[in-house]
């Protein structure tokens, strides 16, 4: 996990400060495995009670922004409250997560009814539904592919090579290797 720091206003970012951050931080991951990046902003404010110390979170999760905001007077205290925010979204976008994958996934099946009323007959026609789906796949090397192919928990996972600018395809092989496919040029 990569945690990225951005300071505003008056505040300082302290090596006590990053301790504390990256402990809190690399909590998260005992919630969520594939969790890429983390960007923290912390900044101090002045205000008529006295000065204001601001945590906002951003978390890289499957493709997903969770964010979590904590406003205190102490820094180290809203640090705290923010991991225990995103602690809170990562494990309801988990459950939502693991409840999408437990929904059957059958193909749906149309049936096409005819009747003849030469002889009284009726025909039954399966068919099978096609969905279209258009991809906009991201400039990336193959490595960051098959990382956002596990993070997904996809099959297959459709993206630009940034090293050919052609699109490719990486995919999971049921030994647990990986596949990769790409065009050919003649």
């Amino acid at each position: 996990m990569k945690i990225n720091y951005i300071t505003n206003g008056n505040l300082v970012l302290t090596e006590a400060i990053k301790s504390h951050c990256e402990k809190n931080f690399l909590k998260l991951k005992k919630y969520f495995d594939n969790i890429l990046t983390v960007n923290i902003t912390l900044s101090a404010t002045k205000s008529k009670s006295g000065p204001l110390q601001r945590v906002d979170a951003k978390v890289v999760v499957n493709g997903n922004l969770i964010k979590g905001v904590y406003t205190d007077d102490d820094l180290y205290n809203a640090i705290d409250r923010v991991t225990d925010i995103l602690a809170k979204q990562i494990k309801k976008h988990k459950e939502k997560l693991r409840d999408n994958n437990h929904v059957a996934h059958n193909p749906v099946i149309d049936k096409k009814i005819t009747f003849e009323p030469k002889d009284n007959s009726i025909t039954v026609e399966a068919t099978k539904k096609i969905d279209s789906v258009t991809v906009n796949p991201r400039p990336m090397d193959i490595e960051e592919a098959i990382l956002q192919l596990e993070a997904l928990n996809k099959d297959f996972y459709v993206f630009t090579n940034s090293e050919t600018n052609d699109m490719n395809i990486v995919y999971k092989k049921r030994n647990g290797d990986y596949g990769h496919v790409e065009p050919a040029h003649f």
